[in-house]
Order: C-alpha cells, then structure tokens, then sequence
C-alpha cells in the first residue's frame, strides 16, 4: 500500500508569486510555462503566497459541462504582490494505476501539460491580505481519451503548484463499485470522565459530548447519510444493564441528579444517537470499546473482556443493532488473534472482523471489502486510502482537495477490474476522527454523486463475506501505508513532505498487557470488596467499578498518561479506605486460665463502615481463640472495640496476628500484632490459697483456747454493808 503524504497539501501551499503581473485569459488550452501572446513566462516573485481550494463544481464533469474551480490566494509576507495569475494545468501524465493518482498528488512544483483555464487577480496583494480567484474549464469531460476517469490538474502560481483533480464520465464503461462506510462513535482518552463526581467531571463530559465537541461533530457530519455507526455503550447508559452480568458492576441510568452538567450532557448525546441509530445499521462494541485485540494478543483468558463483550449485547438489540463485529484499533487480523477473539466474544458469538486491506493478502490482483478468513470468518476489509482522505475533513480547504483525490483513487480502483461485478469497497473513519461537520458532509454528498460508485449496507457484504471465497493462510500482506516512500514531484520541483499517519491508532502500542490485565481483574475485586464495608457503598461501587473497567478501553493507546492518571485514581480510592481502618497496636497481661481480650479498631474515614469482620491468629499454641469477634460497624472518624473469648494454655508472649476483611474475603485495613503476656493460674493457686486458709482458721482456735480467765474481783458487800452504804 501506499502512503498519504497529502496533509500539507490539503491545507494550504506556499508558492512563489510571479513579479509580472499577466492579463486574464480564458480557458483556451496553452502549453504550460510557456509565454501567451508575447508575454514573457512568469519569473519568481520573493512574496510568499497560499493557495486554497474552496470548491470544484460539478465534482463529475458530464459531456457539454464547464468545470469551476474556485479558490483563495492569501499574502502571507511582509511586502505587497503585484498582481499575479493562477492557472489550471492539465497533467500529460496518465492516472492509470492507484499509483499514478499518488504520484501526482503528492508532487510539486510546475506541471508538464496543457494550460486549460486562468484568471488574474484583480488587483496586487497587501500582506496579510487574500483574495478569490474562479477559473472555468470548458469540455473537461473530453479532455481525455478514456470514457470516465479523473483528470490531474495542477493549480498554478508562478513556480510551484497545488495538485488536485477533477472527476469526469462521458459514458458508462464498468460495473460499478459499491461501497460502504463505517464510522465509529467513541469517547476521547480524558481521564476526567470517569472516577470521582463534581465539577471537574462535569465539566469534562460537557467538553466530550456538548456542541462542538468531537463527537458531536462526527454525529452531526453522518447522521443524515447511509453510514454505519459502531457505538460504544458508555455513550448510551440507559441500555446498559443495571447489574452487567458476571461482574457486580453497575451502570446508572443516569448521573446523580447533584452531577446536572454531566446528567444534561450524556442525556443529550444518547437521545441524539437514539433518535437516529435505526437508519445507520449500527454496531454495537464491547463495552468502554474495550480493547479486545490487546486482550486477544496477550493470549490470557480475561473474565473482565468477555463480561465487557456480553454486556453490549442487550445495547445492540435496544437499536436495533448488532454486537458481533470486532473492529480492532489497529486494523490487523492474523489466524492466532482470531482464535483468541472467538474465545472472548461467546455470547454474542463472533460473526465478523474489521480490518485493513493492508494486513490482508491481495484478492486476484485487487481488491474487495468483504472477504473470508481461512477459518470461516467474515471479514470486511476498509480501503486504506480511500478511509484516510475521509479522515481528512477537519477543514473545509482540506475536504475538497480529499473529496477530488478520492474520485481519482476510486476510479483507477475501478480501473483494476472495470468489468467485475460486484466488487466492493469499505469506507472506515479512524478512532480519532475529528471532521468539520459541514466540510465532512459535503464530502459524503460528493462521493454520493460518483456514478462509479454504488452504495451498500455493512450487513449486506457481511452476508457475502460469510459466502466470499477463504483467504490463503500464508501470503505476504502489502507494506502499511505509513511506510511506503513517498513518491517524488517532477524534476526541480520540491516534494511534498511526509505526511504524519492519518490515523493515531493504527501504529499505536496496547497499554493492556497480561500483567495489566490481571492487575485491573485485582483492582475490581478490590473496589467491590470495599464497597461492602462503606455505608455509601452503592455509589462508591458505581463510580469505581465504571473507572477501572473504562481503564480496559481502546482509546488509552493514545493516552498513555491518561490511563495511567486513571489508574492512579483507582488506586487512591481503595487504597484510602484501607489504610484508614486499622487495628490499634496493644500490649496485654492475662492473667487469667479463660477470660475475654479487648482489641481496638480505628475508622479514620469520613464514612462509616460495617460488616468488617476481625480475625486473630495467635503465633503459637500458649493461647488458644474460643471464637472470632462478631462483624463489626465502627462510624466515621471513631472507633470500636472487638471482645474475643480465649484460653491460656500455657505461660509466656503470645503475639497476636490481626487481619480486618470484608464479607467477601478482601483484606482490607492494616492489621496489627498484639502482643499478650500469658500468666495463667491452674490448681496450685487454689490448693494455695485453701491451704492458707486453713492456717488462718487454726491459728484463730489455738489463740482461743490459749486465752487465760479474767481475773476475779474483790467479794462483794455483804447485805449489812449494802444497807450501810
């Protein structure tokens, strides 16, 4: 395949401007370069000047039809340009090949042709200034021998040139080519989407999916054209299921009523995709658009990718769609990846795979969109040319020179094979697809207007591909267009530079790796198991859960910092609820042969938690635990204290293993050792103490019978004495 070096020609180019100003010609054909009517050739001016396209009417040009090319000259130095002309050049080279359509798109410079058609500027340029320019080209249709086809035009000031074409058809030579076109409607990698609700994160939906974002572009550019949407559920919530299945995770019908930018934005954006979906034959991906070709690639089993796969499916019927097409972001297939895909994609079972002509081997020296697998699979096949001057649109100047490139290429497309029918050709816009939405749909309406090409639905060529002819197994595939030289421009011209990859996905790396994986299967485990503590667990669970899955998206590739920032938060979340509950470190004398330990747990969260259950585990057999404390519920910021009934069994340290975790078994909080000093009593204290006992009982007898009688008084009065007294 080739490469695109076509941007920097799509939007503006730097030319030379003549110091001679000419006198205004019509369209009447005159060698290029050469002078006209004894005025000399233009000389090179040392303004610089920039040309756009605005547009080329009619895009086809029928027999008896003038072509109008209309456009802007702009200064951009600093001194004033005298009045300069811009001329149409019919190229003497042919366009019979893709190749030749390349070649002569990505060259520069003068052309070697025929002067068809010319106008002078008005007036001298101010810097800064611009101004419009119209040239007619009478007869295009009969410019060139072949019945149909495209003719290389070159649009010309003073040495250096802008390259377009012209489409044409004098009468119906081929079986037309039918195409189709793919679109996908994805979020961008802001990590601001997912995790904690507030103004940052409303704020950051409203940039996605208000007026004026990307995907309200890519929306408003297709909706009224016969293109098929392949949808990520997140962009569709309500059809999401309440609990997706296999995985505890839930997925609101809406935002919270406090996050009204968000609730408004995503309410907005799905009842737009709603309203329209049934006329796009939409695709339904897995969901978060989860990256099912890293997960097929590592080769693991991953029990989060097949839930995401299962979960689109009831989503795809809610439109009217269907959710067993693969569209890996990297547009390759290979027999290994297949295999793997099946396995992730059971239920629905997979019925397809996008992919790029250029992964794929040739089909009889051509081409076709829908093709079959050594295995059986449907596959469609996405032009990869025709899809990046699609992708091209982000400017009204841009659209029109792609929308003129993509007439050429498809006719010399056609050209491979005129007289086949029912060849077929996929248009598929990248990930990153970002159009003007006016530009992007004159586009369409243009392509629409081709008379050798034939529209077709998606699910029509998936049904021939299921019948297509099997590819071979080992073939070489062709080179990727982001690595094929460019082609050069004629002698002493300056070649167009290369162009960047149109699409950003298609030479990017997984972030997801086995070890990711498995890492993001923890995480979730982690975030349901603390949600089973929090008193606000149902709205934690919903926030973090949707965070970690979104961490398994395609549009991560792009976003290496983004998916670890989001990753980070994950992370911090979980991690701030268990390091918040911890056990208190004690020391503690028992004393006692059974008794009761006390053992503190301190909840730092501004939350309360319950169902947290303490286990204790004593380092060896001196002390034995008779039962486990009950689950306990601590309330935000304080603290509470676990009674445990135990046995000594011996004398000496005991320390004491403490793990908090929640009623699914996750650890959470951070245990504590405590350490207790067993002095237990036994027998012997009992034997003791009634042994002194009895002791103090004797003693208390021998000094009683050891006590000496009083002592008797003097004799008492006789009666005599008494009455004395």
């Amino acid at each position: 395949m080739r490469r695109l070096g076509v941007c920097r020609a799509l939007t503006v180019v730097s030319l030379l401007v003549a110091g001679v100003g000419l006198p205004a010609l019509g369209a009447a054909a005159v060698p290029a370069g050469a002078g006209v009517a004894g005025i000399p050739a233009v000389p090179a001016a040392d303004s610089r000047l920039e040309i756009a396209l605005t547009a080329v009417s009619p895009a086809i040009a029928r027999p008896g039809q003038k072509v109008t090319i209309s456009g802007t000259v702009s200064n951009r130095g600093t001194s004033t340009v005298p009045r300069a002309t811009v001329q149409a050049v019919l190229g003497n080279e042919p366009l019979a090949m893709r190749e030749d359509v390349e070649r002569w798109a990505e060259s520069s410079g003068p052309a070697q042709g025929t002067v068809v058609g010319r106008q002078q500027m008005r007036a001298g340029l101010a810097p800064g200034g611009s101004a419009a320019f119209r040239i007619d080209i009478a007869g295009a249709a009969g410019l060139r021998t072949p019945a149909y086809g495209a003719l290389p035009l070159s649009i010309e000031v003073g040495g250096t040139s802008l390259r377009t074409f012209v489409g044409y058809q004098r009468q119906k030579e081929y079986q037309p080519l039918r195409v189709a076109w793919a679109v996908p409607l994805t979020l961008d990698a802001d990590p601001d989407l997912f995790g904690e609700r507030g103004e940052v994160r409303g704020q950051a939906w409203e940039t996605a999916l208000g007026a004026g974002s990307r995907l309200a572009r890519v929306v408003e550019s297709t909706e009224s054209s016969p293109v098929t949407w392949a949808i990520d559920p997140t962009l569709l919530p309500s059809l999401l299921p309440e609990e997706a299945e296999g995985t505890g995770s839930t997925e609101p019908a809406a935002p919270p009523a406090e996050d009204t930018a968000e609730n408004a934005a995503r309410e907005a954006m799905e009842q737009r995709i709603r309203a329209s979906a049934a006329t796009h034959t939409p695709w339904v991906l897995p969901d978060t658009d989860a990256d099912v070709a890293a997960v097929a690639d590592t080769g693991s089993s991953s029990g989060l990718a097949s839930s995401l796969v299962a979960r689109s499916l009831p989503v795809a019927r809610a439109v009217d769609g269907r959710a067993d097409v693969a569209w890996p972001a990297d547009g390759r297939h290979t027999a290994p990846r297949e295999s793997a895909l099946r396995r992730l994609f059971v239920r629905p079972r997979l019925a397809g795979q996008v992919a790029a002509q250029s992964t794929l081997p040739l089909d009889a020296g051509t081409q076709n969109a829908h093709r079959r697998s050594s295995d059986g699979l449907p596959v469609l096949a996405y032009d990869d040319e025709l899809s990046a001057l699609f992708a091209q649109t982000a400017t009204a100047e841009s659209a029109v020179l792609s929308a003129q490139r993509f007439i050429a290429d498809s006719a010399a497309l056609l050209d491979e094979r005129p007289g086949t029918p029912d060849r077929s050709v996929l248009v598929a816009a990248p990930r990153s697809f970002n159009p003007d939405p006016t530009a992007a749909a004159a586009f369409l309406r243009t392509a629409a207007t081709v008379p050798w090409l034939a529209p077709v639905s998606t699910s029509m060529l998936l049904g021939e591909a299921a019948r297509a002819v099997p590819m071979p197994k080992q073939v070489a595939t062709r080179p990727s267009p982001t690595t094929t030289p460019g082609a050069t421009g004629t002698p002493g011209a300056t070649p167009t530079p290369a162009a960047a990859p149109v699409d950003p996905y298609a030479g990017s790396r997984p972030v997801l790796t086995r070890a990711r994986l498995g890492g993001l299967e923890q995480d979730l485990r982690t975030v349901r198991g603390v949600a089973l503590i929090r008193e606000d667990g149902d709205s934690f669970s919903r926030t973090w859960v949707r965070a970690t899955e979104q961490l398994s998206s395609t549009r991560w590739r792009i976003s290496r910092s983004g998916w670890a920032n989001l990753n980070g938060r994950v992370k911090a979340a979980t991690d701030e609820t268990t390091s918040s509950i911890k056990v208190s470190r004690s020391n503690i004398n028992f004393l006692a042969e059974t008794g009761r330990l006390q053992v503190t747990v301190t909840n730092d969260l501004d939350v309360a938690v319950e169902n947290v259950k303490l286990t204790l585990e004593p380092a060896n057999p001196r002390l034995r635990i008779d039962s486990q404390p009950p689950v306990m519920r601590i309330g935000a910021n304080s603290r509470a204290t676990a009674v445990v009934s135990v046995t000594t069994l011996a004398a000496g340290p005991v320390p004491i293993r403490t793990t908090l975790t929640t009623p699914d078994g996750t650890v959470i909080g951070q245990g504590a050792n405590v350490l207790v000093q067993v002095t237990p009593t036994g027998d012997w204290v009992y034997w003791t103490l009634g042994g002194v006992a009895g002791i103090i009982l004797v003693l208390g007898i021998w000094r009683s019978v050891r006590r000496k009688p009083a002592p008797v008084n003097a004799a008492e009065p006789t009666p005599s004495a008494k009455g004395a007294a």
